[in-house]
Formats: structure tokens, C-alpha cells, sequence
């Protein structure tokens, strides 16, 4: 039975390690009784891909992952989230989850909807069987850019960690959570999923952004750009792609990188075939005049044909080679390990290996931002300091705020601008890359970026983290304010600390009072 829109295989997708399945066939029996309660809640017939091959991984060859490819095509993915789950270097999350991850981000529906609530949902909807380690809730946040909301079928009893079962609503003890009722909230969520998957394939044309400013004429979007073009002739630097932990500071030392006047390569996302990766990263290296290696707690992905070597190893190797031939060929390790994450033995074993061959030309750092990391690397270049990028300032306030608080955000502005020119920026749905370049483009030309959540905390914090890395950090021209209100109660812990971010959660009268506070002050300080 086909999906319910064209260009999909499935609607549902139930991503599993197949060892979850082995003991009582929970899995089975959970995809049964879901198929039952879908039946009972949608009047649309839903087809699910289950696959019941009791092999685990099925055999990584290139026509099993072609057929595959097919089947994660579909509207909703359903991962299984047990002890053994989030593992790297296992097929349910190479080439099930990322796979379904990568493809639902750049379709035409998106990865986030808008349901009929008028909430965000998002098309992966996990579910949890086992109470899981703290590391694999955060790879799992990492991966879904924000707090892991699941549905959970776990048994709760002292000592016990196993999945909820049909059976134990027979007996149920106070307080104990029913299976027929986690059914129940899966197929509702699925329902109101399906809604928004509609909705949004029945709007023929995507919402533009919506980016007007106050008081001042609408300018044409050409803003001049906020990061410094590197000469023709600076050096050329091999930043390879790293574990998954390190995304976002590989991401934030390339952009510090090009502002301090150097070239990066590769600048595309790491490719998922290993042949096609140790190519791309031997054309890289080849065309580079140094190699920066970022390391830190965990090994990075393992190549299927030798789990011994991971990528990040791989790259540093390669480097390795190529220094060997060209002596004039330097390297630089940046080591930052992930706070209250342990040092994985190989990631150990090789840390200490590196440090073992150190040479004049091959250094080792663990200095605490990529900031000073780079003036360090500048120096060992020996490169003059680029000119510092000036910018005019012709914004007065940016604000920026999310489409599901418009009702309290049009309040908030229409009181400031009364008193300042404002340029406001409302994020959709489903264009979260656009909107970041816009609002990277305008912080630089701001003299105060405002950040504003409601019932969007889930959104603002990751937005706000990347937005503010890809500023520069603590290096950012403009103060960025990040305001939520204090109403639902679970706001006031949505902070963010860092430099050139001051971040508050306040009444709703005192959100507009507050903005014109920080302005004013720094009117005075300019």
C-alpha cells in the first residue's frame, strides 16, 4: 500500500535494533497493536515499513542501502529508542535515522510542521523503551535540535529497566503507566502529524519570509556581508570533518577562520559513503597548505571494513602522509573534550599517540576557544592581522521572534515603535537555513539584536547558540538579547549564558520595557 502522498514509499517508517526484538518480539507485537489503533483513530489507511529480518543491520552492502533508500522515504519516522539505540556504528542509526533525518530536512514538507494546534511538530517522533544514558539523550537533542520529547513505553519498577508490556495493564500497580494508553497518545500524535503533513502539501507556494522594518522603508535584501572575504592567496586550511559532538565548534572555528583572512576546505557536509569520504578527503588535503585536526572525547564514526580506524583518525593520517612529503607542511590538533563526557580508550589511545609525534611543524593545543586557537594558528603562519571589518550600522533594533507567539510579539513591537525604527523578522516553518543567513546578515548592521519566545523556547535557545556562534561569538559587534516571558513557568529555565548575550525571562508588560532599557544604555555607552 503506497503512502498517502505522491513521491513517499511509506508514511511510517519504525526504525529498531533488531536484538529489541529477539526476547518477547515486543517490536512486533507494539507495530500490531498500533496498526489496531490506527485503524480506530484516522479514516486515511496508513502503510508502515516494519522490517522483521531478524538480522541485525542486514548486511551493509551498496544494493541493500539502495534499497533502503526507498523505504526511510517516508512521512513520519518511528525510532525505537532502547539501551543500544543511539550507537553510532550500527545500521538502524547509520542508515536508518540519519538517513530519514538528512532526506525529511531538505523535501518539500521539511522536518518541522505546523500542526492544527498551531504547535511546531516534528517528523520523527521517537519513543523510548528503556530509561537511557545521559550521552545518548544528548546525541539525541543534538540530532533533533532541542529537548528529546518521547512517548515512553517503560516499565517502572525498582531495578527494573524493560519495555512496557500489553500484558502489564492486567495487573497494574499505582501509579504505573498503561500500554493501552501510550497507544493511544502514538496514534493521536501520528493523527495530528498527518493533519499538518497536509496542510503543509496543500499550500502550493511555501511562506517567504516575512521581513519588514517599522517606521523606515522595507530595504531589497543585499546586505553587505558580515564576514571578511579571504585574498586569492591566504593559506589554505584542511579542517576535516570531526566526530558528531564537534559539529558546532568546527562550524564556529571555520567562520573565525574566514574572518581572520584564511581559506577552509572542505566547506560541504560530511559524506555518509566511506569511499566517496576518504576521497573527498585526500582532494582536501591536497589542495591545502596546513591541516587543523579538532579532537575530543569521542572516537568519531568507524569505518565498516576497519573498526579500528575512525574518520577524524583517518584524516589525521592522511595529513600525516602528506606532511612526511612536504616538510614545509604543518599541522595543528585543537583537543577540546566534551564536558562530563569520559575520554573514549581509542580516542585515549590515539590522543596519546599524537602527542608522541609531535614535531616543530606538527603542534598540539588545548587552548578554550576557537578564538584563541586561531590567533595561535595565525602566528605559527606568520600572518599580519587582517584590518578590522567595519560596518555601518543601519538597523536600529533587529528583532526577531517565532509565527507561533505573532499575537504577543505585533504587541510587544507595536509599542516600540512608537519610539524606534525596528526591523522585525518572522521565522516559518520549514526554512530554517534562509532564516539563520538572514539573521546572521543583520545582526552585524544592528546596534541590538532582540530574540523573543513565548511558547517557542524549543526553538530559540538552538537558534539563538548557532546564531550567535556564526556572529563571531564573543568577537560579535552587536549584543544580542535573548527575552522570554515568564508565562508557561517552564520558560524561566531557558537561559542562555554567554558573551554579548544577556538573557532574561520576564512578565509580558516588562518585555518592551526592557528592550528599551538595553537600547538606551547603549546609546549612552556610543
Amino acid at each position: 500500500m503506497p503512502a498517502i502522498l505522491p513521491g513517499y514509499e511509506y508514511d511510517i517508517f519504525i526504525s529498531y535494533r533488531h536484538n529489541d526484538n529477539l526476547f518477547d518480539g515486543w517490536v512486533t507485537e507494539f507495530v500490531n497493536r498500533l496498526q489496531e489503533e490506527l485503524a480506530a483513530t484516522l479514516k486515511d489507511r496508513l502503510s508502515i515499513y516494519f522490517d522483521r529480518n531478524l538480522k541485525d543491520g542486514l548486511g551493509d552492502t551498496h544494493h541493500v542501502d539502495e534499497s533502503l533508500r526507498h523505504r526511510v522515504k517516508a512521512l513520519i519516522l518511528i525510532p525505537l529508542i532502547s539501551q543500544t539505540y543511539c550507537d553510532t556504528e550500527r545500521y538502524s542509526w547509520k542508515h536508518e535515522f540519519l538517513p530519514f533525518k538528512q532526506q525529511a530536512s531538505t523535501d518539500a514538507l521539511g522536518m518541522y510542521l505546523r500542526l492544527p494546534s498551531g504547535n511546531m511538530g516534528c517528523r520523527i517522533l521517537p519513543l523510548r523503551i528503556h530509561q537511557i544514558d545521559a550521552e545518548d539523550v544528548q546525541l539525541l537533542e543534538q540530532e533533533l535540535n532541542g529537548h528529546l520529547r518521547s512517548i515512553d513505553f517503560i516499565y517502572e519498577g525498582l531495578g527494573v529497566n524493560r519495555p512496557l508490556r500489553l500484558k502489564d495493564d492486567e495487573l497494574p500497580t499505582p501509579g504505573q503507566t498503561l500500554y493501552r494508553n501510550q497507544i493511544n497518545k502514538v496514534a493521536n500524535a501520528i493523527k495530528e502529524l498527518i493533519a499538518g503533513i497536509k496542510q503543509a502539501h496543500n499550500a502550493a507556494v511555501p511562506a517567504a519570509p516575512v521581513f519588514t522594518r517599522s517606521a523606515t522603508p522595507t530595504p531589497s535584501f543585499t546586505a553587505p556581508p558580515s564576514v571578511a572575504t579571504p585574498a586569492a592567496d591566504a593559506p589554505l586550511v584542511f579542517l576535516p570533518w570531526t566526530a558528531k559532538e564537534l559539529n558546532a565548534k568546527r562550524e564556529e572555528l571555520a567562520l573565525i577562520c574566514t574572518k581572520a583572512g584564511l581559506k577552509v576546505t572542505p566547506s560541504t557536509d560530511c559524506p555518509l559513503d566511506e569511499d566517496e569520504f576518504r576521497a573527498r578527503t585526500r582532494e582536501a588535503l591536497a589542495a591545502a597548505t596546513c591541516a587543523v585536526h579538532i579532537l575530543g572525547s569521542d572516537f568519531g564514526r568507524r569505518f565498516e571494513d576497519n573498526e579500528d580506524q575512525s574518520f577524524p583518525q583517518y584524516a589525521y593520517d592522511q595529513a600525516c602522509l602528506l606532511a612526511d612529503a612536504q616538510p614545509g607542511f604543518k599541522q595543528f590538533v585543537w583537543f577540546c573534550p566534551t564536558e562530563g563526557m569520559a575520554l573514549r580508550a581509542a580516542q585515549e589511545e590515539l590522543i596519546g599517540r599524537i602527542r608522541n609525534e609531535l614535531t616543530e611543524n606538527r603542534t598540539f593545543s588545548s587552548v578554550p576557544t576557537a578564538m584563541q586557537f586561531v590567533e595561535d594558528l595565525r602566528s605559527q603562519l606568520q600572518l599580519v592581522p587582517p584590518a578590522p571589518l567595519t560596518i555601518d550600522k543601519d538597523t536600529d533594533i533587529f528583532f526577531v521572534y517565532n509565527q507561533q507567539d505573532l499575537e504577543e510579539a505585533t504587541a510587544i513591537t507595536d509599542r516600540l515603535s512608537e519610539e524606534f525604527p525596528l526591523e522585525l523578522l518572522t521565522i516559518e516553518p520549514d526554512s530554517e537555513d534562509l532564516y539563520k543567513n538572514i539573521t546572521v546578515d543583520t545582526i552585524p548592521r544592528s546596534k541590538l539584536a532582540v530574540v523573543y519566545f513565548k511558547y517557542s523556547a524549543d526553538w530559540a535557545l538552538p537558534f539563538v547558540k548557532q546564531v550567535w556562534r556564526l556572529v563571531g561569538g564573543a568577537a560579535s559587534t552587536t549584543p544580542i538579547l535573548l527575552l522570554g516571558e515568564d508565562d508557561p513557568a517552564m520558560n524561566r529555565m531557558r537561559v542562555f549564558k554567554a558573551p554579548r548575550v544577556t538573557s532574561s525571562v520576564l512578565a509580558h508588560q516588562r518585555i518592551s520595557e526592557e528592550i528599551r532599557r538595553v537600547y538606551l544604555q547603549l546609546q549612552n555607552l556610543n
